[in-house]
């Protein structure tokens, strides 16, 4: 019994916090789980290119949603970075738009972000008279790493002209830029395709080399370039003292083109990294200003989807919706329904455990006033025992009447009968053991008045008149039946008369 009542009381002072937990239940379980952090794999560049420094970028800002980024920076440059996205050695990779138009177009990636603006560096030597395009007739023109996206702007460069030039390559973009700026190189001029200041290397190389100015492009030939490609090129500025401010350089504004760099993915990549990603990016997106210097300004995160036609479907719903980990309460909010549901389960389940605790406290008190009763009617029963058992089983009856018209729960009858029979019990065994008593009583009594009758002594009489009091009240209490009575007041007579009698003398005997 202490343990129930310890328990009831734990479950009552526990059912605000249970209502709270019940409620709840159905929106944790949609969209909270114990996340483990998921791995994505990265293709950027290698050694000090623009794109190592993005992909640590992305590094840093995925680890805020639990997303772990493996980038092996062994890539050569976007043409790579392209082909391993194909061939699904990778989950996302960093490439130029005009490097990716051809794929985005046959659904083959699809776009997660702009994250950088890359612009088109054509470099060439005063002393060759190297000032305009055409000047680089039959020119040895350093175009970028075989699989880079240099290469690729700098070869469609050349081919949209009629230009003939000997086209150098080198491994990597350092050994490009060394053999540029070394003393006596037989280059004439350097193409190079990057933003402004995401290579400490070419930044530092183009200032201290001498000798060397930009070539612009022409209007005409940039109309032609964003007229054939318009999804990839557009005309820009490389604005004056871009590379060194005293004395600047270069000396004025140059004409030129630029196109993006994206982060791309497949289309069938689980969309659950894509939206991570996105988010992770677009709640991060000053930290690639640096990059992409439109993405400082106010509102400037949109830049990184503005203009984009191929976009993944999951990131394109998270940039319209927001963080993906809580897409389960916008669920909720859209799905008038579910929202329904929810308000019945939140309702009926808080009215049922209110209910519950109201049963609860309900019957605890009427457990306890029951229980007063019973210590009540205990204290009758020491005196008149009998007199407290008629008033248990007017109670018994009471609380049947209440169970059949549905006043009293089952449970609840149950524990009241059970205490009930165990005080009847008590209250027969002391009727019992007073009955027992009082028949002792009168038992020695006449037994008495018999052995000493002979006497005929005055208390006799009255002993007698005691008996007859104590079997006439135990009629009363009921400890005697009818018959019983009767016997023992025959007997009482049949000694009053032999009490009364004269006995004879020894001399008359």
């Amino acid at each position: 019994m202490a343990n129930n009542l310890s328990l009831q009381k734990l479950l009552q002072n526990r059912l605000p916090w249970a209502v709270v937990v019940i409620a709840l239940f159905p929106l944790v379980f949609v969209g909270c789980t114990t996340r483990k952090p998921a791995t994505v794999t990265l293709s950027t560049g290698n050694g000090l290119s623009a794109y190592v420094r993005i992909g640590q970028q992305i590094q840093e800002s995925a680890a805020t949603v639990d997303l772990v980024v493996v980038d092996n920076k062994d890539s050569q440059g976007s043409q790579q970075n392209l082909q391993r996205l194909l061939d699904g050695e990778v989950d996302f990779a960093m490439v130029q738009l005009d490097v990716a138009s051809e794929a985005m177009k046959a659904g083959d990636v699809a776009a997660v972000a702009i994250l950088t603006e890359e612009y088109a560096h054509i470099v060439g030597r005063k002393n060759q008279n190297v000032n305009t395009l055409r000047d680089l007739e039959g020119k040895k023109v350093s175009i970028g790493p075989p699989a880079s996206g240099i290469n690729f702007t700098a070869t469609r460069l050349f081919d949209s002209t009629n230009l003939t030039i000997q086209p150098y390559t080198q491994l990597g973009l350092s050994m490009g830029l060394q053999n540029f700026v070394a003393p006596n190189s037989p280059l004439d001029a350097m193409v190079y395709v990057g933003p402004f200041k995401a290579s400490d290397e070419v930044r530092e190389q183009l200032t201290i080399v001498e000798n060397v100015d930009f070539v612009p492009l022409s209007e005409s030939f940039i109309n032609y370039l964003t007229l054939q490609f318009p999804e990839s090129y557009r005309k820009a500025y490389i604005p004056q003292g871009t590379y060194r401010a005293l004395p600047p350089f270069p000396s004025e504004d140059i004409l030129t083109i630029s196109t993006g760099g994206a982060l791309l993915t497949r289309p069938n990549m689980n969309r659950e990294k894509v939206a991570l990603m996105t988010w992770a990016i677009f709640a991060n997106s000053r930290q690639f200003a640096s990059f992409y210097p439109k993405l400082a300004t106010e509102n400037g995160s949109v830049n990184l989807y503005e203009g984009l036609l191929y976009i993944h479907p999951a990131a394109m719903r998270t940039y319209r919706e927001g963080d993906p980990r809580i897409a389960w309460l916008r669920y909720l909010q859209e799905n008038k329904p579910l929202q329904a549901a929810s308000i019945m389960l939140l309702g009926t389940t808080t009215i049922g455990f209110l209910l519950q605790g109201w049963r609860k406290r309900k019957t605890e008190k009427f457990l306890v006033g029951h229980r007063q009763a019973i210590a009540d009617l205990r204290e009758t029963a020491q005196e008149n025992p009998q007199e407290a058992l008629r008033e248990i089983e007017s109670l018994k009856q009471s609380y049947r009447l209440m169970l059949i018209e549905g006043n009293l729960a089952p449970d609840l009858y149950q524990q009241i009968e059970g205490m009930n029979e165990v005080f009847i019990e008590q209250c027969r065994t002391e009727i019992n053991h007073q009955q027992d008593q009082d028949l002792s009583k009168i038992i020695g009594g006449l037994t008495e008045v018999q052995q000493y009758r002979s006497n005929n002594a005055p208390w006799m009489v009255e002993h007698l008149q005691q008996c007859q009091e104590i079997y006439r009240e135990m009629l009363l209490k009921g400890h005697l039946d009818f018959p019983t009575y009767l016997n023992l007041y025959q007997m009482q007579l049949l000694l009053d008369i032999l009490i009364s009698r004269p006995q004879p003398t020894m001399e008359r005997v």
